[in-house]
């Protein structure tokens, strides 16, 4: 069961939140404020989620994007393992880091990057040190996307915390602190592909919005046209196609009444799993 949570959580909140993690850091890079708050919140707010739903916390409703919200709700539930500070790095010079209260620092990323922002109905400001605490923010609540008291090798192996074996993850977060719980997977490339300049972005293989025929006669990467385009399935499409197709375990009933208890799935989906349930019941 637990290995059913954590796949899901990651599904669902982990690898998404690595997504905007990304394009945060590219917004920022470039330049993009408004995105890079946007981006940078729904980071946090994916992996205060992950989280807090694998430590007993529905996150089904009563949260949406306010990340003050879950922030709060994560130092009561994970205790003197909460994420509570930022310290300055020891490589980063003293210029670019100003001492303030981490609560500071999330009601400010939760003002930037409402979802208002998406239309530009919102300022925003930026800080010398905004990029490096949003990436040790991050780094830290991603490691703790894990069962605090789920015990190391129990559910999954992990080859890097052998010496952990027995031992709850809470250990693993205290004692082993640059170790990432889960592997994060970033888009790979090189935008040379796509031209010079960021704008080239707009242009490249673009028919409606091409400058001139070098945007079009550029080479087009298997990304933009794949010979075979591929598809993959959702993790909750496969778990419906699972249950769907065979008697439904009580494993089976415990992992959907968790999934449809702790986390938003959409109505479409939820009703889909429910009548499943209760045909099953009925049989």
């Amino acid at each position: 069961m637990n290995h059913f949570k954590s796949v899901f959580a990651h599904k669902f909140f982990v690898a998404p939140s690595d997504r905007n993690y990304f394009f945060a850091r590219f917004a920022k890079t470039y330049g993009i404020n408004e995105e890079f708050w946007w981006q940078a919140l729904q980071t946090i707010e994916k992996l205060l989620k992950a989280g807090l739903v694998l430590n007993g916390v529905s996150v089904k409703s009563g949260y949406s994007h306010d990340i003050e919200k879950l922030w709060n709700k994560h130092k009561e539930v994970f205790g003197d393992l909460a994420v509570t500070d930022l310290t300055r790095p020891d490589k980063l010079a003293e210029r670019f880091w100003t001492d303030n209260l981490l609560e500071n620092f999330i009601a400010r990323m939760n003002q930037m990057g409402h979802p208002d922002s998406r239309y530009g109905l919102l300022s925003y400001s930026n800080n010398n040190d905004d990029m490096f605490k949003f990436d040790q923010l991050a780094f830290e609540l991603r490691r703790r996307t894990i069962g605090l008291d789920w015990i190391v090798g129990n559910d999954f192996p992990d080859k890097e915390l052998t010496d952990f074996y027995g031992q709850p993850y809470r250990n693993v977060i205290t004692q082993h602190s640059e170790h990432q719980i889960r592997s994060m997977k970033s888009p790979t490339g090189s935008f040379g592909v796509i031209g010079a300049n960021l704008e080239d972005i707009v242009h490249s293989w673009n028919f409606s919005y091409f400058r001139n025929d070098a945007d079009l006669e550029r080479l087009t990467p298997p990304t933009v046209a794949p010979v075979m385009a591929g598809f993959g399935n959702s993790y909750l499409y496969l778990l419906w196609e699972n249950i769907n197709d065979a008697e439904v375990t009580n494993l089976a009933r415990e992992q959907v009444e968790w999934l449809l208890g702790n986390i938003q799935i959409g109505r479409d989906a939820e009703r889909e799993f429910r009548k499943v349930l209760v045909a099953d019941s009925t049989d």
